[in-house]
C-alpha cells in the first residue's frame, strides 16, 4: 500500500512538472536571424502556453515578441502579448482577458469586448498541434480572430489583417515550418528540437 501511494504521489508531481518544449529557427535566405522557443505545461484543466522570439536582422528589424497563454478546459483565460523594438511608439501589445462570458481586449490602448463567445483555439496553440478542421483562429498580438485555411498535405494559411498569408507546415502533427512573406523575400521558421 505505501509503494502504491508513492508511486500516485511521483506520478502527480511527474503530471504537475510535465512540460512540452519545442524550439525553431528563424531564417531570412541563408542567415538564422532569430529564435523561437515554445512552452506548453498542463497541470490538471489548466494549460499555460509561453511563447518567446527574437529577432535581429540588421539594419532592417529587430524585435523581441512574447505571448503568455492560460487556458482551462481548453479556453482561454488570459492573452498577453508584447512586441518591444527598442524604438520610441513602436512597441505593440494586446492584452485579452476572459471576464464572465466575454473577453475585455485592450490592444495598443484601443478596448473592445468580444460577447458571449468562448476563444478555443489561439495562434499560439499552433506550435502544439495540427489545426485540423479549424477555420478561425485568435491573434493573442491582434486581438482578433484570423482566417485559417486547409491547404491539404499538411499545410495551412494564417490571413493576418494586412493581407499577409503565412504558411504553416506540419508533418505527423507536429509544426515543423512556417514562411511568413516579408517586404524583401521570406522568413521561415523551422523546427530544430
Amino acid at each position: 500500500m505505501r509503494s502504491l501511494v508513492l508511486f500516485l504521489l511521483i506520478s502527480c508531481i511527474s503530471l504537475e512538472l510535465a512540460a512540452q518544449t519545442y524550439s525553431y529557427e528563424i531564417r531570412y535566405g541563408s542567415h538564422v536571424i532569430g529564435n523561437i522557443t515554445a512552452v506548453q505545461k498542463v497541470t490538471g484543466t489548466a494549460r499555460k502556453i509561453a511563447i518567446q522570439s527574437n529577432v535581429d536582422m540588421k539594419p532592417l528589424a529587430k524585435f523581441n515578441l512574447n505571448i503568455d497563454c492560460d487556458y482551462d478546459n481548453n479556453v482561454l483565460l488570459l492573452a498577453n502579448a508584447k512586441r518591444t523594438t527598442g524604438k520610441e511608439g513602436d512597441n505593440k501589445y494586446s492584452v485579452t482577458k476572459r471576464d464572465g462570458k466575454n473577453y475585455n481586449i485592450n490592444h495598443n490602448g484601443e478596448r473592445s469586448v468580444l460577447n458571449n463567445t468562448d476563444i478555443v483555439h489561439t495562434v499560439a496553440e499552433l506550435y502544439f498541434f495540427e489545426p485540423h478542421h479549424i477555420t478561425s483562429i485568435f491573434s493573442e498580438l491582434q486581438g482578433a480572430f484570423l482566417p485559417l485555411r486547409s491547404l491539404g498535405n499538411g499545410l495551412y494559411e494564417l490571413t493576418l489583417p494586412e493581407g499577409k498569408k503565412n504558411v504553416y507546415k506540419y508533418e505527423k502533427g507536429t509544426l515543423v515550418q512556417v514562411e511568413i512573406p516579408q517586404a524583401f523575400g521570406k522568413a521561415v521558421v523551422v523546427k530544430i528540437s
